[in-house]
């Protein structure tokens, strides 16, 4: 394509379903979108259509809009077409203002391109992009399957961030689709997806601001650390799949306490694996069984089976079966898993910083913008600028002291907003000039 002489870059909207749906976290209290395009189409350079407004991954929740739609069969599968699109239409239906708004903006000759992540890989089907151009205009443009995209030949790059990131990673990002075992073409579940739907969708009835720690493995860590909360369980089984066993991240000497005590009990506990075995048999989950009886029973098959249980029996028999009660303390030296997931997301910043490094190194490009921690970013790197504009939802910036419960995320009005973009355009030496600009925000009232 040939470039517009300006982009104007946007991550992490999270449209839902609108003031119906409980998990919609998109900024819409004030028409902010709305207000935006109309801001961007009045423009000397919006009235003359040389306008590309690039929504850089993760525009759409599909993840928790019309959670109904999606028939949970597979922990492996995410939606079919047709699932997809009835979680598709919720959305329009929900923020018809702001699809309407998008088909004006484009009418001078502006572009909008909709890129994919990893909460709308849905963006792959055919048929749902066939629906968003009849909502939107036909000249509205998709981006999908690619880990980088390109504008202003090379000298921009854009990557939504999510392949870099383990709990949100796929493994087939250019054809994330393949057939179920009963001969559906379905779409590929990611980690993080998965977290969502088994357990974090159900938690945000309670807890509205629970989906908003990004990434997912905040929530595990705050699961961790509150004990109180009744969920250290859930947080210890996420962790664990996303960390894995490479406990040297930390150093020499870390633990992994809670995953020991867990497996203890069951060692010692035949009960308390009779009533797993019961547990696995009442889900159907004959190959999990079979996982349970012929496998060495370790902290990795424990947790492969906590996960295949979780939202396939009831919440209470769920606990029952696994949560302990409080910590002992711990010795001097030892490492929790709670430390070392907030080490990785607390070094989210530093690796897209690198990643971005390593795309300047690779390509020669002088600006480069990702999206997905939900962190505005903003600095120099050897030979470009790297930004990253955060969301346009409210976010909590959770630091390595923070002391954050369930109990805290109840009230979403609590935490604040900052809705930046990035703006590219030629410059008169034949390169790029660059800034990100904030919109709009609005300060929290958090009370702790």
């Amino acid at each position: 394509m040939s470039d517009p002489v300006v982009t104007l870059i946007l991550s992490d909207l999270h449209v839902g379903g609108g003031p119906a749906d409980k998990g919609d976290d998109h900024i819409y209290d004030k028409q902010q979108l709305v207000e935006f395009l109309r801001e961007q189409a009045a423009t000397q350079e919006g009235k003359r259509g040389q306008v590309e407004l690039y929504f850089n991954g993760d525009f759409f929740e599909f993840a928790q809009a019309n959670q109904a739609a999606f028939k949970l069969t597979s922990d492996h599968y995410w939606c079919t077409e047709g699932e997809s699109l009835a979680k598709l239409e919720t959305m329009l239906t929900g923020h018809s203002d702001i699809f309407d708004e998008l088909k004006r903006f484009q009418d001078p000759g502006n572009v909008v391109t909709i890129a994919a992540g990893n909460h709308d890989v849905d963006l792959y089907w055919p048929k749902v992009q066939q629906r968003l151009r009849q909502a939107v205009g036909i000249g509205l443009r998709f981006e999908v399957g690619h880990d980088w995209v390109e504008r202003h030949g090379g000298k921009l790059q854009i990557a939504h961030g999510h392949m870099s990131d383990p709990a949100n990673k796929f493994k087939n990002w250019g054809v994330p689709v393949s057939k179920d075992p009963w001969g559906a073409q379905r779409l590929e579940m990611c980690p993080g997806t998965l977290f969502m739907v088994k357990f974090v969708n159900k938690l945000e009835a309670k807890y509205p601001f629970a989906d908003n720690l990004v990434p997912v493995t905040k929530l595990a860590s705050v699961l961790l650390r509150d004990d109180k909360s009744g969920f250290s369980s859930v947080g210890w089984m996420f962790a664990s799949f996303i960390v894995g066993t490479s406990w040297t991240v930390l150093g020499a000497g870390a633990t992994d306490n809670y995953g020991d005590r867990l497996l203890a009990r069951f060692e010692l506990d035949a009960a308390r694996r009779a009533k797993l075995d019961s547990a696995l048999t009442s889900a159907g989950l004959e190959e999990s069984r079979t996982k349970l009886k012929s496998e060495v029973f370790t902290k990795e098959l424990l947790n492969s089976l906590m996960f295949d249980l979780l939202g396939r029996i009831d919440d209470v028999t769920w606990r029952a079966l696994f949560e302990l009660g409080p910590p002992p303390t711990l010795g001097t030296g030892d490492v929790t898993l709670s430390a070392l997931v907030r080490h990785i997301f607390d070094d989210d910043k530093t690796k897209l910083r690198s990643v971005a490094q390593q795309r300047i190194n690779a390509t020669k490009a002088s600006v480069v913008v990702m999206g997905h921690t939900h962190q505005p970013d903003e600095v120099q790197l050897e030979g470009g600028m790297y930004y990253n504009p955060g969301c346009w939802t409210r976010y909590l910036d959770l630091k390595s002291s923070d002391k954050v419960t369930l109990e805290d995320l109840k009230d979403e009005s609590w935490y604040p907003y900052q809705l930046n973009y990035v703006r590219v355009e030629p410059d008169e030496y034949g390169g790029l000039k660059s800034k990100m600009v904030c919109f709009q925000k609005e300060a929290g009232r958090f009370p702790g």
